[in-house]
């Protein structure tokens, strides 16, 4: 092919990519990389394009368009689709993820659609204004310069993401990949940043087609052992996934017209078996579970032996059943069941160990789980008698009425958590009677709490002295703000159980009758989990019951404990 035609055929090429690569142009053209090198030089002369390392790119506002998104995303657009749909079903409602602005992750935000409450960091302009089309979703842009071509921006990182943000799950593709340099972008500009992007935790999720395979490009954003699951359209060679096996950094799944299939490590002698590990979180609702769920991922990330499944019971039975069925099916080696549906626990637990998985259960013991979590009776306990020693303090041990905000469904748990605040309480005030005891069932929510308690307001005389404790943090701020909306809060008080976000923040509003707060610190169960996960799956002797060490937070020592500064002010909180 002659120069002035080869040269017209590579600017055709850009107007198409948006950007073209040395490698590839020699082997598509059938010409060596130092003719192209010359011709992309040459075009650079007449500034027709802009050489970048390993290649060129279109210039702004010349060929490279807007349009340019739309040509991307349709190059092997159904290996996108596809890949796209599989990944999209790793994110739950309430999720804080991140994706990048390659057109492959766009195809995970169009199946995205249907979720609620994700926070999503982002450095792509499409992608931001498709999901930000749902009110529930909150959108992050992960930089401050919109790129001329207006599909991407680029510049100075977003500060607050890197010392604030924590991301569940993190999706990105790239231009280029190989088992020595991992993941690589073209666009000098564009790597930098996304190499930040990964920084914000959670599971690394790379979509790469088969075309990107073994392409070599200018900027490395993310080395192959960061990856946590490498997702790739069939397209791939069965020489390039038993490499990629051998490689020994992360689990590959291939999608298909037809299937999908998911390949471990490949074990060899001097390899580390890889465990995979299931997680079904309570509900992602509460915040409690959310921090549970999110010091999971964050401890997985410290074990290269660790692939972690997370599925979302969403506080629904039978969802939990078919988490705990999908928990067998993908031949998982342990599963963490975090489950307060004592009824359901027995059938979650017969399905599991027919299946010979063995079980974890977090802070609600489930027969023939090992138990990991709270100390109920010792926790609800260091919470009433600091309740009651507020009472005798302020009111002369004088209390009317013990108002308990307890959930049956929980079952042993939830009695323990009332049982021990009630002790604890007495043994400070002394006995109470049963009369001065109410005790009201609650679904579990603070807005469903609130309706609840406001029903027996008219029944408590308006000088009675009240006091309230409850399961969690949340039902007991729902008693309060019961009698708030009446203008009742000055005969009452409370301490709570969880230490979360919510309870937190009720300790730091000035006067207001939320006392302490016993603390579990669930951002704090990830790497405890994980260390009795790989001693069971070792072998290893371990305790029937694993509890935490409890302590009560109060007005004078959250900061210390939580400052209020490093509070993270982008985790995810539903809405009251």
């Amino acid at each position: 092919m002659e120069t002035h035609r080869r040269r017209q055929v590579i600017l055709t090429l850009l107007e198409e990519r948006g950007e073209v690569a040395v490698d590839e142009l020699a082997a598509d053209l059938d010409v060596s990389q130092n003719t192209i090198r010359n011709d992309l030089n040459a075009l650079a002369d007449e500034a027709l394009v802009r050489r970048v390392r390993g290649g060129a790119v279109a210039l702004n506002g010349g060929l490279r368009t807007k349009t340019d998104f739309t040509v991307r995303a349709n190059r092997h657009k159904r290996a996108k689709e596809l890949m796209g749909r599989w990944a999209a079903r790793m994110v739950q409602d309430g999720d804080a993820i991140v994706l990048d602005a390659s057109s492959t992750v766009y195809y995970v935000a169009k199946n995205l659609l249907d979720r609620q409450n994700l926070t999503v960091v982002t450095n792509g302009l499409e992608t931001a204004v498709l999901l930000a089309q749902n009110p529930t979703n909150r959108v992050i842009l992960a930089a401050d310069q919109v790129r001329s071509h207006g599909y991407s921006i680029i510049g100075d990182f977003n500060p607050r993401l890197l010392h604030h943000f924590s991301a569940s799950k993190t999706f990105v593709s790239c231009t280029g990949f190989s088992l020595k340099q991992g993941l690589m972008e073209l666009d000098i500009d564009e790597g930098p940043l996304k190499a930040q992007m990964v920084k914000l935790g959670g599971q690394i999720i790379a979509l790469v087609d088969h075309s990107k395979f073994d392409r070599v490009n200018t900027y490395r954003f993310a080395d192959l052992k960061q990856i946590n699951h490498l997702v790739m359209d069939d397209g791939i060679t069965a020489d390039q996934l038993q490499a990629l096996r051998e490689a020994g950094a992360c689990p590959v799944t291939v999608v298909g017209e037809t299937s999908e299939e998911t390949f471990s490590i490949a074990v060899s002698s001097s390899a580390e078996r890889v465990y995979r590990i299931g997680f079904a979180n309570l509900t992602e609702r509460i915040v409690f579970a959310q921090q549970v769920r999110r010091s999971l991922e964050r401890a997985s990330k410290q074990h290269t032996n660790v692939e972690l499944l997370v599925r979302d019971n969403d506080l629904d039975r039978q969802q939990a059943f078919d988490n705990a069925a999908w928990f067998v099916d993908n031949a998982v080696d342990l599963v963490v069941e975090f489950q307060i549906d004592s009824q359901a626990g027995n059938i979650i637990m017969d399905t599991l160990i027919q299946a010979g998985i063995p079980v974890i259960a977090v802070d609600i013991a489930m027969p023939g789980a090992t138990f990991f979590g709270a100390d109920n009776y010792r926790a609800g306990f260091i919470a009433g008698e600091a309740l009651g020693c507020w009472i005798q303090e302020h009111w002369q041990g004088h209390l009317d009425v013990l108002l308990k905000l307890e959930m049956t469904e929980v079952g042993a748990a939830s009695s323990a958590r009332l049982l021990g605040q009630q002790i604890g309480l007495e043994s400070t005030l002394g006995f109470l009677g049963s009369h001065q005891i109410i005790t009201i069932d609650i679904p579990g929510f603070l807005e469903e709490t609130v309706p609840l308690v406001k029903a027996i307001l008219p029944d408590l005389s308006l000088d009675a002295k009240i006091g309230i404790v409850g399961l969690n943090d949340e039902v007991v701020l729902g008693g309060l703000a019961a009698f708030e909306q009446a203008g009742r809060l000055g005969q009452v008080v409370a301490v709570g159980q969880g230490a979360d976000r919510l309870g937190r923040a009720a300790l730091r509003r000035p006067d207001y009758p939320f006392i302490a707060s016993t603390r579990y610190a669930p951002e704090r169960y990830g790497e405890q989990l994980l260390d009795l996960a790989l001693k069971i799956l070792r072998g290893e002797a371990v305790p029937p019951a694993v509890t935490i060490e409890h302590v009560l937070i109060t007005r004078d020592n959250v900061e210390e404990h939580y400052p209020a500064a490093k509070d993270n002010p982008f985790e995810p909180v539903r809405s009251m």
